[in-house]
């Protein structure tokens, strides 16, 4: 059941779970009074829970903040050369189809400024909005995404991509606790994942990875000598076996990738990459930030958690400590921030 404090609520769903923060609010400053995560393949669950914390409430939809992580999304760093063509509706669709092989047309898009997290705005001087993000997802997945949340009782007060707001909670981040250094973020799922590179001032680089949980599969079924693969994700998203002594085999081709993207941009700008940080896994996939930050001979972020609330105006009720967030919930978290401040 949730308090009766609760105002709104902020849910991101990943391909494992749907997390949800019961806040008092839905702008800061307010308190969150609870954290709860229900397997992404059981939705009654968050139904049924749902269901009973609105009995006896006249509204039975909760308003919320959501994120969702779609296989198909994507996010291409773009420079953005003249205003006028920008202002075309069709422009960045045209961009997407002609200069990254993106179907512009069954994809809802999404532009955001590199720099301010912003949306882009036709209005703005250009020498403010050069470099952007044109992100996005296949229409139909968006669509399958909203209309799940709905049927399990919430109504989107708004719905955005998990993967951007996490990018800006982490942008938030390093400005709010004045960290001047540049930190590579990674975001991976079954079939895809993303790779960006930014500071408390801008993203600098973010590109696609040739790399997906599910592309481990035949590796470990060879690896242990398994019968199938089916055998091998069973074993990979269980608690039961540690993979760390085998993990560099495991994210080689990740790695390499990794290694490819850092390696060009330091040579580029001559910049160092001290700090790694992963988002949206789950507890039991631990290991592949410690493989990945061990390898490519990185450091890991460690957040502080109490620091960054306080910073952005969120307290903790009796249910709640910061004890309780972690790399999986930071996608959460970063929903419950005002990031229009960035």
């Amino acid at each position: 059941m949730l308090s009766k404090r609760t105002k709104g609520l902020f849910i991101e769903v990943n391909g494992f779970s749907y997390l949800v923060a019961a806040a008092t609010g839905l702008t800061p400053p307010f308190s969150i009074e609870s954290i709860h995560e229900f397997p992404r393949n059981e939705p009654a669950k968050l139904k049924d829970f749902l269901d009973q914390s609105v009995s006896g409430r006249r509204n039975r939809f909760f308003h919320s903040h959501c994120g969702i992580i779609p296989e198909s999304r994507f996010f291409r760093l773009h420079n953005l050369e003249s205003m006028a063509k920008a202002k075309d509706p069709g422009f960045f669709q045209e961009v997407l189809e002609q200069h990254y092989r993106i179907n512009g047309k069954s994809s809802k898009i999404a532009v955001v400024n590199a720099q301010s997290g912003a949306d882009f705005a036709p209005d703005r001087p250009l020498a403010s909005q050069k470099d952007l993000i044109l992100c996005g997802a296949d229409r139909r997945e968006v669509s399958a995404f909203q209309d799940n949340l709905i049927e399990c009782g919430i109504f989107p007060q708004s719905l955005q991509l998990g993967t951007i707001s996490s990018v800006a909670g982490l942008k938030h981040y390093l400005r709010s606790m004045e960290i001047p250094e540049t930190v590579l973020l990674l975001e991976v799922t079954q079939n895809a994942a993303n790779l960006f590179i930014l500071s408390k001032d801008k993203v600098e680089l973010c590109r696609p990875v040739n790399f997906g949980f599910n592309s481990v599969l035949p590796v470990i079924q060879q690896e242990l000598g398994l019968k199938d693969e089916e055998s091998a994700k069973n074993l990979f998203f269980s608690n039961t076996f540690d993979f760390r002594e085998i993990g560099a085999k495991l994210l080689r081709k990740f790695l390499k990738e990794l290694n490819a993207s850092t390696g060009f941009f330091e040579v580029q700008t001559g910049q160092t990459i001290p700090y790694l940080y992963m988002t949206s896994l789950p507890e039991n996939l631990n290991w592949i930030p410690e493989v990945v930050a061990r390898e490519m001979d990185i450091k890991l972020l460690d957040i502080n958690w109490d620091g960054w609330a306080e910073k952005a105006g969120i307290s903790f009720g009796e249910s709640c400590s910061s004890a309780d967030l972690k790399p999986s919930t930071f996608g959460l978290f970063s929903l419950c921030v005002n990031l229009e401040e960035i």
